[in-house]
């Protein structure tokens, strides 16, 4: 009687693995399509969770340090990078298994469609009955895997710590992206003001140009050069104010600031740092190849590279692991129908018919390569610094035109102010000087804010102890007014 009911018992279990096996397919392997609509909506849910978020962040203006760390705080790459780490992390783990007990659990329910017998002695002998049932539990421990868990673990930990540099440089590379964008568009601002300014003189210049017109004191050609002049300006100031939208979008994009969202930032030019020099220069090369994350990441492949090959070594000897386990059958021919075993086994896979080998060259190689690439990396770094630091020299040498001019221009337009004083001098040529001063200023800025930037991308190549930048600072005094030379002009725009 009790045989009959594990019998039956044994049977319901292997009818309802049976319908598991069918059903599970049919109904929990179907995964619904990604709907382009539904993915609208809930992008359209993040945008507005983010703006209401970052509102009271983004209210009044804001400084670098400021918009660096909305960007941080608020960049989906980096929130995807560092989610990326918890897969490391798994991996680190996962190596770690290569070292723990294995267990495999099997069952067999079978069924004949003859009698299970044997011919013995002229004697037909049934060794079982048609329907078979079979249950069996293994368990495998390591003990000699000649080191292949523990290099495992060693690449999976390098590897992390590689994902750990990168994601570093990650975050230096957005810093210097905001930092720069921040920079072109205060840049852009200041030369909006410049040229407004501009454009206010030379309409001035103009209405006083056409009342002397109208009372015949100068002929129309005179005010025709003068509108000209306006012409120009408001064509400057239109190019300008596209190039304020442009960078307004670009600062808002890498803070990751929803789209529409607007930002006020301090636009006052700050004073400019000294042309590096050129022990300067060799500090930075010196510096950069100690800590540019890149560097370190490939430190720690050539790390890898080495364990892979001992890694691949394994593979040349036997592994020695010890098992057991449990059986259990429902053969009535057999004295013991369940039993515990134990011992230990070896196992080599005897090259593989050669694959072994050829792996084994093949991490050698990657060995070498990765040697290679380190020198190659390095050298890289270096020439990165230097070309920064060129750049700087090269925009350094611009910015001193640029003021070398802007002089000349000041010094022009207060002669032609004197001579207008005299009488000697008409409008239109005091409007030309004026355009002349706006465009230098213009040029002026740009060559400004373009060292700047050069100095900023050098930093973040070289990553110097100690920044040029003071970014705690919310605002600083510009280093020359809003329109350069309109000191010069009060007398002329007095009307006198």
């Amino acid at each position: 009687m009790n045989r009959m009911l594990d019998h039956l018992h044994w049977h319901a279990a292997g009818v309802i693995l049976a319908a598991a096996l069918v059903c599970v397919p049919l109904t929990g392997c179907k995964i619904d399509d990604v709907k382009r609509g539904d993915e609208i909506g809930r992008f359209k849910g993040y945008v507005s969770e983010q703006k209401k978020q970052l509102q009271p962040k983004t209210v009044g203006k804001l400084s670098i340090a400021q918009c660096e760390q909305v960007a941080l705080a608020n960049s989906l790459d980096l929130q995807l990078r560092q989610m990326a780490l918890k897969i490391s992390d798994q991996n680190v783990n996962l190596a770690l298994t290569g070292a723990l007990p294995h267990a495999n659990l099997g069952y067999t329910d079978t069924k004949r469609n003859n009698d299970n017998a044997l011919t013995q002695n002229g004697k037909t002998v049934e060794i079982n009955g048609r329907h078979e049932e079979n249950l069996s539990l293994q368990a495998t421990v390591p003990i000699l895997d000649w080191g292949l868990t523990y290099y495992s673990y060693q690449i999976a930990k390098d590897q992390k710590r590689q994902d750990v540099l990168l994601l570093a440089r990650t975050v230096q590379t957005l810093q210097r992206d905001v930092r720069t964008a921040y920079v072109r568009h205060a840049g852009a601002l200041r030369q909006e003001r410049s040229l407004k300014a501009a454009l206010m003189a030379g309409q001035e210049v103009l209405r006083v140009a056409r009342s002397l017109e109208a009372a015949g004191e100068t002929v129309h050609a005179d005010t025709a050069l003068v509108q000209a002049t306006v012409a120009q300006a408001e064509l400057d100031l239109a190019l300008v104010q596209r190039v304020i939208q442009d960078t307004q979008i670009q600062l808002a994009q890498l803070m990751s600031l929803p789209p529409g969202m607007q930002i006020d930032i301090y636009d006052d030019l700050p004073e400019l740092p000294p042309l590096p020099t050129a022990d300067d220069v060799t500090k930075y090369e010196d510096r950069a190849l100690v800590v540019r994350p890149e560097l370190a990441a490939q430190d720690l492949q050539r790390h890898v590279s080495a364990y892979q090959v001992r890694q691949q070594a394994t593979a040349f000897f036997p592994r020695l692991d010890g098992i057991g386990g449990f059986n259990w059958s429902n053969n009535s021919q057999l004295t013991n129908s369940s039993w515990f075993f134990g011992g230990v086994q070896i196992s080599h896979g005897l090259l593989n018919g050669g694959s072994d080998i050829v792996r084994y060259s093949i991490a050698k190689k990657n060995r070498e390569i990765e040697e290679a690439r380190s020198l190659l990396l390095s050298l890289g770094v270096v020439y990165d610094v230097d070309m920064r630091a060129l750049n700087v020299k090269e925009m350094f040498s611009v910015m001193r035109a640029a003021e070398s001019l802007e002089d000349a221009r000041k010094a022009a337009l207060q002669r032609v102010i004197s001579l207008y004083m005299q009488g000697l001098e008409d409008q239109a040529g005091a409007a030309r000087a004026l355009a002349d001063l706006t465009i230098q200023s213009t040029a002026l800025d740009r060559a400004q804010t373009a060292y700047l930037i050069a100095w900023h991308e050098l930093e973040f190549a070289a990553l110097p102890e100690a920044s040029r930048f003071d970014l705690t600072a919310t605002t600083r005094p510009a280093t020359q007014p809003a329109f350069p030379g309109a000191e010069l002009l009060a007398p002329y725009m007095n009307g006198k």
